[in-house]
Parts: structure tokens; C-alpha cells; sequence
């Protein structure tokens, strides 16, 4: 499959990541290149929330799930803003379109955007996107490329579960691996909802494939889009230049493609600046238009829906793209919290007693609820299982925070644009009142890289299984907007000096033309260019080495091109509803995603059932113990793939399968199908009428 074919499922998905958000979001009040921001966060939580809802009222799951739900969604917001409105002291319904709109022009800092923001913001996506594009092209190589990676099975055969049960639910994907509760599945949602318009063979690997590329040149720079327009408004430069300096972090958006690889969280951190811009919005300091006047604020808060509706929206798609992702969302989010209940608190100071009552009635509310988090997070014996994953130190303190500081995490080369545009940007945003709060931020995220890669386990790194490259990739989060405002504020220094030097030619020789004043967005342009051209088209050599190392020159293969081919071809010998039974280690548990077929061990480690131990360990005994024939039609098992074990080898879980080992010694198994390394095997020990035994 060419990437050109590929192009049509890559509108899909994009379709899919922004217009149920979109709608959504412009029902809630927010407008331009904010609600373009806000989009995928909303589509991700209307997406994965709907799917836990369906499978509550026993709905099969496919597309008409969350375009309904995205539709009743933005009915109740709408109905929710009116209600808030007319409680408002809103006498006559005629003011009702004006108050909203004056509501969602406080809510927004310098209201909507102006007529070359939107414009601005189109540009950097498209530049963005072109170079991220060429990036994964020629990393990947082929859209239908396998992930050579130990996720890989989990994620491709959870949308393989999902397809076959018509239940996307986070509440029973993890059945996949016999593991009740709560499994972070919005990702897993998204690209079934892509499958079906696959043509071809391995869909699932092409959707999953496609919807990493969307996250990666999409939802990540919308997201940073979003968070930046909230920081300073309509400037059409930050505009362009935050999402294309966006794609030039190692960290992320690259390294959890290949890591792991960590789709979900990719999906998760990628929407966690939207988080934060939401968050700083409901914080942010702000009341409504005067009755008497729509324009002016006053009392009244009818953008309240607008202000509290997108935090608590950010709150449940987080959760279900990935906790990780939420935990370092709260993280972040702490400095707009702790400042926008600073700033209240000086207001309601100043507003007289009663005003000061309710202001310091709310510190500790709010420092108990951010103690409350925070126990959960760092103390709670509820996550004591993941903080227990420990992780030899990569660097010592010092080569930690160099690398943090030069956006170099694990032995990358540094990355110097993107680290100057970074506190170029923070030494602007303390200058400022609304924005100073990011640099705070942003020292968090940092201090916690230099704690997880440098330290064995630590209870603040341990939510993020004390993995560095899970909080290395928080980093970005920060940095991207910074980065952003910083090419602004260079820029905007550059501009004056080129102001003053005009004006002193004008003065010393007033006959003389001179070059005319510059403008702001062109020299901003210019610098992303600068950037650009400086930086090797923002790292590219470093993506696409990255991506290559997991789909085209592996260390570790999974499933090389013989055994895919294989599997494709034991695909068709095998009927519709058959369930085979493999060791995952040789990388048969992709027959699943590949040909539809449902395979017993769908990944490399798993909490498996008695009867499913039994096939593992007794199989190739069938025909002498009855257990076995019993656990094969509990399971339903009717054929074996068997292969020799490849991937992390040599690894002892790979021996735990020692009961599909030798078929051709044992009786009751008929070859199917056989390329020297490869075999397909019917299960004739356990057929009716067969004696156990005889």
C-alpha cells in the first residue's frame, strides 16, 4: 500500500480526531483557532466516553456511537449555557445572542480572532504537517509497516477484540489479557472507527499506523495551538509559529511512536496542552458582560459553560487516552490553579468583606483538593503496583538536566533552536502577569525528568512507572508554547530595532527613502523559516532515524516479511470463526490483526486463564489427557501456529509455552500448512468421535 492510497484514511481520521470535538466545542461557546484547538481533546473524550456508554446499554459499537453522542453532547451544553444565561438576570431574550458573544470575548483573551489569525494558524498546520509527513514517510516507509515493538501486539489485537465484540469500552478492552477493570482504550476507539474504510489486507495495522501519523501532525500541534492562542491571544505570528515548532522535540511527539510503542499515550500527551489551556481558562480571572451593557464585564457570568466545560471535558479524555497522560496534566496544570486562586483572592480582597469571605473560603477548598491529587498520585497504596517498576538510571543529575535544558533526552544530539526559542520564551513570559505561570510549569516537568532518569524508582517519578522516556516526553509540553513565544518576543526585538534604525536613517537624511516599517507576522514567518532551514528541517534526520529503527531496520523483530506473508496465507486456509493457538514470542499473535483470524495468546504477557495455561504447557498431550481436550473446547481452539521464538530472545517468558512445541513428534495434529520456520496445525486429538487415550 502507497502513503498516496493512504491519503483518504488520513482525512478520515482527522475528520474523526476533530469534528465531534468541533461541534462540541462550538456549543460550549468557544470560537477560531480556539475551538480548533479544543477539538480533538473534546472528539477523544466524546469518542472513548460514548464507548463506555454503549457498552453499558448493550449498543454495538461503530460510527453512529459517538456522532450521536457528539450531537446530544452539544445539545446539553447548549441547553446548559441557556439555563446559565437566563439565571444571569438575563430579562429579555433578545440580549441572549450578544451576552454569549461578549461572554466568549472575556472568556478569550482579545476576543475573537482576527481575520489573519485564523489565516496564520491554517499556515503553520499545513507547514507542520508537510514536514512531519515527509518525516514519517521516509521513516516509516509503507503505511501497511509493521510496529517491531512489545506493545505492538497488545494495541493491534485490542482493535482486532473491539471489532470482533463491538465493544470499545476502557471497561472490558483489557479482557484482551484476562485483566478486569480499567484500560485506557480511547485510542484503540479511534482506530476501529478507521478500520472499516481500510481496503485491504492488515487494515488494522494501517489504521493504527494512520492515526499515529494524525496524532503526531494533528492533534499534537491543535493542542499547543490552543494552549499558545490562550497564553497571548490573537497574534497571528504565535499563531504560525506554535504549530510548526511543535514537531521539533525529540521527546515528543516521535519517541512514543516508537517507544513501546506507546500509541495511547501519545493519544494522552499530545492532548495534555489543550488540557492545560482549558485549565487556564477556568482559572483565569474573568466575569461575565454587565446586564446594562453586554460589552462590559460585570456580575453576571454567562461564560461560565465556556470557562468549565472544557476542564472538565479534559479531565475524562486524559483519563481514557491515558492516565499517564492525566497525571502529568495535573502536574502542570497545578501554577494556573495556584495563580488564578491568587488572583481571586487579591480581587476579593479588595472587594470588600464579603467579597474577601468568599475569596479565602476558597484557598482551602482548593489546596485540599490539590493535597488530594497529589496524595493519590505519590502516596496512595492504590497505584503502589505501578510505582513499583524500577528503571536503571540512563544519566547522572547533572547530564540530566543538561539534557532537559537542550531538549537532548536519551543520548540525542541537541536539539539548539528549539532550546534558545525555549527560555528566549520563558524569560518573556515572566515578564508578564498572564503568562508567568508557564516557566513554573515548566521547572516541574523538568525536575521530574531529571529525577526518573537519573534515579533508580522515586515516589514523585513513580505514576509514570518511574520511565523517563514516558516523563520526558511531558517536557515538550511546556516547551513547545515557550518556544513559541519566544520566536515571537525575538522577532518583535528584531522588528523594533529595525524600527529604530529607520527612524535614524529618516532623521539623518529625510530625502531619502528607507525600507518600510515591518511587519510582525512576516518576520515571524521569516523566523520559523530561519529555524527551519537552521535546524534541519526541525530535526528531521533524528524522526525518521527513530522511526526506521521500529519499521524498517529493527534491532528485535516481531514478524519479518516471510512470517507476515505466512500468516497472511494461513489466513485463508482457516475459517471465519477459527481461534488458534500460538507462543506470542514468535510473532504469531499478529495473525489476528493480519487476517481477522483471533489467536489464544494475543500478547506477550498476560494474566492467562487455567485452561489457556493448560493449551500452553500440555497441548501437544491431547491425545492421551483428557484436561487438555477439555480446556481446547472451553477455548474453542481448533489449530496451532507454531514458529521458533525471535523477538528479545534469549527471554525465558518465551518457554512458557512448551505444550506447542514438537507437533510433528505428537499424535493428533494435522499439517496444514508449512514454509521450513512456520507451520499451521488442525487439532484432530479432541475431534468428535476420537477416543482420548486409544
Amino acid at each position: 500500500m502507497s502513503w498516496l492510497s493512504a491519503l483518504p484514511l488520513v482525512a478520515v481520521a482527522a475528520a474523526w480526531v476533530t469534528l465531534p470535538g468541533l461541534v462540541v466545542g462550538l456549543a460550549a461557546g468557544l470560537r477560531g483557532t480556539a475551538a480548533w484547538g479544543a477539538a480533538p481533546m473534546l472528539s477523544v473524550g466524546v469518542i472513548a466516553g460514548s464507548a463506555v456508554g454503549a457498552s453499558l446499554l448493550g449498543r454495538p459499537w461503530d460510527g453512529t456511537v459517538p456522532a450521536v453522542a457528539a450531537a446530544v453532547f452539544a445539545l446539553v451544553v447548549v441547553g446548559a449555557r441557556r439555563l446559565v444565561l437566563r439565571r444571569a438576570l438575563l430579562p429579555r431574550p433578545s440580549l441572549l445572542r450578544a451576552r454569549a458573544t461578549a461572554a466568549t470575548a472575556t472568556l478569550l483573551r482579545g476576543g475573537p480572532d482576527r481575520r489573519w489569525t485564523g489565516a496564520a494558524a491554517l499556515v503553520g498546520l499545513a507547514a507542520a504537517g508537510a514536514l512531519g509527513f515527509r518525516a514519517a514517510i521516509r521513516g516509516m516507509d509503507r503505511p501497511d509497516a509493521l510496529s517491531q515493538t512489545f506493545d505492538a501486539n497488545f494495541h493491534y489485537n485490542a482493535v482486532a477484540r473491539i471489532l470482533a465484540t463491538h465493544d470499545a469500552s476502557s471497561l472490558t478492552v483489557g479482557g484482551l489479557v484476562n485483566s478486569p477493570g480499567f484500560y485506557p482504550a480511547a485510542w484503540h476507539g479511534v482506530v476501529s472507527l478507521v478500520v472499516p474504510l481500510t481496503p485491504g489486507p492488515g487494515e488494522i495495522v494501517v489504521a493504527s499506523n494512520v492515526v499515529a501519523l494524525v496524532t503526531t501532525l494533528l492533534v499534537w500541534p491543535l493542542s499547543v495551538l490552543f494552549l499558545t492562542r490562550t497564553l497571548v491571544g490573537r497574534s497571528a505570528g504565535a499563531a504560525l509559529a506554535a504549530p510548526v515548532l511543535a514537531l521539533g522535540f525529540v521527546a515528543f511527539p516521535w519517541t512514543l511512536v516508537t517507544y513501546g510503542a506507546l500509541w495511547p499515550n501519545l493519544l494522552g500527551v499530545a492532548l495534555v496542552p489543550a488540557a492545560l489551556a482549558a485549565t487556564a481558562l477556568a482559572a483565569r480571572p474573568g466575569a461575565g458582560p454587565d446586564p446594562a451593557s453586554p460589552a462590559r464585564p460585570g456580575p453576571g457570568s454567562p461564560g461560565r459553560v465556556a470557562r468549565w466545560f472544557p476542564a472538565a471535558a479534559a479531565v475524562v479524555a486524559l483519563g481514557f487516552a491515558h492516565p499517564n497522560a492525566l497525571f502529568g496534566a495535573v502536574v502542570v496544570a497545578a501554577p494556573p490553579i495556584l495563580w488564578g486562586l491568587a488572583g481571586a483572592v487579591r480581587r476579593g480582597l479588595r472587594a470588600g468583606p464579603l467579597g474577601a469571605l468568599r475569596a479565602l473560603t476558597a484557598v482551602p477548598v482548593v489546596l485540599a483538593a490539590l493535597g488530594g491529587v497529589g496524595w493519590f498520585m505519590f502516596v496512595s497504596p492504590a497505584l503502589d503496583g505501578i510505582r513499583g517498576y524500577y528503571w536503571e538510571p540512563e544519566v547522572t543529575t547533572g547530564e540530566a538536566v543538561w539534557n532537559a535544558v537542550l531538549h537532548s533526552p536519551d543520548g540525542n544530539a541537541p536539539a539548539w533552536s528549539v532550546a534558545v526559542l525555549t527560555v528566549a520564551g520563558a524569560v518573556w513570559a515572566l515578564r508578564r502577569v498572564r503568562t508567568s505561570w508557564l516557566v513554573p510549569a515548566h521547572l516541574l516537568v523538568c525536575a521530574l525528568y531529571v529525577v526518573g532518569a537519573s534515579t533508580w524508582s522515586s515516589v514523585w517519578t513513580g505514576v509514570w512507572y518511574n520511565d523517563a522516556p514516558r516523563i520526558a516526553a511531558l517536557v515538550p509540553v511546556t516547551a513547545a508554547p515557550l518556544a513559541a513565544l519566544g520566536l515571537v518576543a525575538l522577532c518583535s526585538l528584531a522588528r523594533r530595532a529595525a524600527c529604530l534604525v529607520r527612524d535614524g536613517l529618516t532623521r539623518a537624511a529625510p530625502g531619502v527613502a528607507v525600507l518600510p516599517r515591518p511587519r510582525a507576522a512576516l518576520l515571524v514567518a521569516t523566523g520559523v523559516i530561519a529555524v527551519v532551514v537552521t535546524s534541519g528541517g526541525l530535526y528531521q534526520r533524528a524522526h525518521i532515524e527513530a522511526l526506521a529503527s521500529i519499521y524498517q531496520t529493527p534491532e528485535e523483530v516481531l514478524v519479518g516479511p516471510e512470517q507476515a506473508r505466512f500468516l497472511r496465507e494461513a489466513g485463508e486456509l482457516l475459517p471465519s470463526d477459527a481461534v488458534v493457538a500460538q507462543n506470542p514470542w514468535a510473532g504469531t499473535a499478529m495473525l489476528w490483526p493480519l487476517t481477522d483470524r483471533q489467536v489464544l495468546f494475543p500478547h506477550l504477557t498476560g494474566v492467562w486463564s487455567p485452561d489457556q495455561q493448560i493449551i500452553a504447557e500440555r497441548l501437544r498431550d491431547a491425545s492421551n489427557d483428557p484436561a487438555v481436550c477439555a480446556a481446547v473446547a472451553e477455548t474453542g481452539v481448533g489449530y496451532v501456529l507454531t514458529a521458533p521464538p525471535t523477538f528479545w530472545q534469549p527471554d525465558p517468558l518465551s518457554e512458557q509455552w512448551p505444550g506447542l512445541d514438537d507437533l510433528a513428534d505428537a499424535d493428533g495434529f494435522e499439517l496444514l500448512a508449512d514454509d521450513g520456520e512456520n507451520a499451521l496445525w488442525r487439532i484432530t486429538a479432541c475431534d468428535a468421535g476420537r477416543v482420548v487415550g486409544s
